[in-house]
């Protein structure tokens, strides 16, 4: 169930078939290799993410590793890189729009899902509220990721903006994977509602 360790088994299949030499020793060399390619595209994604959103200086370098693994998770059929920018862009405008700290917005939504990445026991709420206390992260970031599926009050109006954000992006048709007959539900009640 681990998205990269997917990766990592569908990168080396590639080489050790493309290379005919499968042995038990070529097989560990090829999955190391692989390993460490997929360790700094991970890297590069998640500094190209952070970047993206307009957050340059982070507390450390695994910060970057980790936010490079929503590159292969998806949540619901929405990857999370696409779901993070996007409701980071949101997040961003509501917070300037009505003039809160667009800064502590940033983050909180660069963050919100960290915890779906991250290994351990608990909701993603729980693991990426630990991640970011170990990181020393201001306390208003982490109450916009404790909030924003509103699982305990809100604290503030940032945290406020985190949830709208996330519930934005999660609920646009074609966001997330619907079956078809849900789909042609939802159809079928917008042509009701046009007529």
């Amino acid at each position: 169930f681990d998205q990269v360790r997917r990766e990592v088994a569908r990168r080396s299949l590639e080489i050790l078939l493309k290379d005919t030499r499968i042995q038990p020793f070529r097989i560990e060399e090829v999955v190391e290799q692989t390993k460490k390619e997929v360790e700094k595209i991970m890297f590069e994604e998640g500094e190209k993410l952070a970047n993206e959103v307009g957050v340059f200086n982070l507390p450390s370098a695994d910060l970057y590793t980790i936010l490079g693994r929503f590159k292969f998770r998806t949540s619901y059929g929405q990857n999370l890189v696409v779901h993070t920018l996007e409701l980071t862009k949101i997040g961003i405008h509501i917070a300037q729009e009505i003039g809160a700290d667009a800064n502590i917005v940033r983050l909180g939504c660069l963050f919100h899902d960290i915890g779906k990445v991250v290994e351990g026991e608990g909701s993603h709420v729980k693991l990426g509220v630990e991640l970011l206390n170990r990181y020393n992260f201001p306390e208003a970031v982490v109450n916009c990721v404790a909030e924003h599926h509103e699982d305990k009050p809100f604290s503030s109006i940032e945290s406020v903006i985190v949830h709208i954000a996330d519930s934005i992006s999660g609920a646009r048709p074609g966001a997330r994977y619907d079956d078809f007959e849900n789909y042609v539900k939802r159809l079928k009640d917008m042509e009701e509602i046009a007529k």
